[in-house]
């Protein structure tokens, strides 16, 4: 079985199933390693808070679309070292962006060779801090195999070396100006004021400044960065000076950078809010076709990723919870996926804890999430009341469930009497 997990809740038999890395870029775990004290310790000092982890008696999933491993770090260190300079230094470094743009390059290459990648692992975020280049990282992997897609379709005309590369850092630079918004409003718990959404709302403009100085950035990596927040229906927001654009206007590249970053955006975790599951994600852009997302290229999303990742986790509307064995979607993109009912809530349904099934209808789902955590606190937010506060007893009693489950459950539910709950937000 797979979970993501918080870091405080691990023990042997886990093991580890991602490469983790360091504040510094530099390897701190790596896929396949037994969660040791030694090792839970070592995380919790660098700042990690949760990781995805498989049992041990579990292989580890094979991918088909493996990219060089030594190329994923190089450009994750160097992301990340760029990121952090410029946060350091209020300016981005000459050389650090040089260094992203050569790796970039080698990357989007091996993103064009071969099977177009199917992105099924879940979406985990190992640590808080580091999600501006982890986020960066992800869109621009999305946004680059999004854009191979709709070039194969015939819905991008010309996606030449430059194009394709202009595609690829301006989906890792779109976020560069939050590097200049403060932590206490990237980072805050509840919801944004008025004066700290204005301050949010500047990210493209300092992004936009930031890259000025540059010969190197291309005029579509800085339109990129200028114009991912605008919609085909006129709204959203851009530059804070300057023009703007709406429709068919906004350069397809944009739009597909657009997609991917909110695509990415829902499906992580951040301290105000839970990250969805995949199918919950596409289903929001779908319903924003043709108002927030480009409508041609919507449908492509569903190609390039499961919606119902192995070791992802169902809340049933008659109150089981499942887990996804066997990954899929109910679309005509992937198989049915395969799950197995590991927890029952009280007034819990016909299926019991150990029964397998085949899911084949959405209307039975309520909600989802990657650890049980999170799901509890989805199920009592969302479904108990949107801005309710839980404190003392929970109005949610686990009837019956496998046992590793049972106290990966009751750990949950004892964690959240103490915490104060709040409505989700999206930024």
């Amino acid at each position: 079985m797979r979970v993501v997990l918080p870091v405080y809740e691990l023990q042997q038999p886990w093991i580890i199933d991602e490469d983790i890395l360091s504040e510094h870029g530099a390897p701190l775990v790596l896929r396949g390693a037994p969660a040791t004290e030694a090792l839970k310790n070592a995380m919790l000092r660098h700042g990690i808070v949760s990781v995805r982890v498989r049992s041990a008696d579990e292989r580890a999933s094979a991918s088909k679309h493996a990219l060089p491993t030594g190329l994923i770090l190089k450009v994750r260190q160097n992301v990340r070292k760029l990121v952090q300079k410029t946060v350091r230094e209020r300016a981005v470094s000459s050389k650090s962006l040089s260094e992203v743009i050569e790796q970039t390059a080698l990357l989007i290459d091996a993103l064009f060779s071969g099977e177009t990648p199917v992105f099924s692992e879940l979406r985990s975020l190992s640590n808080y801090d580091a999600y501006t280049y982890e986020h960066s990282w992800s869109v621009m992997l999305f946004s680059v195999v999004l854009g191979r897609i709709a070039w194969e379709s015939g819905l991008v005309r010309n996606l030449d070396y430059t194009s394709r590369l202009n595609l690829g850092m301006g989906a890792v630079l779109h976020d560069i100006g939050k590097t200049l918004i403060p932590s206490s409003v990237l980072n805050k718990a509840g919801p944004l004021d008025e004066k700290e959404w204005e301050l949010m709302r500047l990210h493209p403009q300092h992004g936009f400044d930031l890259l000025r100085p540059y010969n190197l950035v291309m005029p579509m990596i800085r339109a990129i960065v200028a114009f991912h927040h605008l919609r085909p229906d006129g709204n959203g927001y851009g530059l804070a000076k300057g023009k703007t654009l709406d429709g068919e206007a906004i350069p397809q590249l944009v739009r597909i950078a657009s997609i991917a970053d909110a695509y990415d955006a829902m499906t992580s975790s951040r301290p105000y809010k839970k990250g969805r599951l995949p199918f919950e994600a596409l289903e929001i852009i779908v319903s924003g076709a043709g108002s927030q997302f480009d409508t041609a290229l919507v449908p492509l999303m569903e190609r390039i990723v499961v919606p119902f990742p192995e070791g992802s986790l169902l809340f049933l509307k008659d109150g089981t919870v499942a887990s996804v064995q066997l990954p899929g979607g109910l679309g005509e993109n992937h198989g049915r996926p395969e799950c197995v009912v590991v927890a029952s809530f009280a007034g819990g349904g016909q299926r019991k804890p150990g029964e397998t099934f085949i899911l084949k209808d959405r209307s039975v789902i309520a909600l989802g999430a990657t650890n049980p955590e999170d799901l509890l606190i989805r199920v009592l937010v969302e479904i108990f009341g949107k801005n309710s506060t839980f404190k003392g007893s929970i109005p949610l009693e686990l009837h019956s469930a496998l046992p590793v489950w049972k106290e990966l459950f009751q750990n949950a539910l004892v964690k959240m009497t103490n915490d104060r709950l709040c409505a989700p937000e999206i930024r």
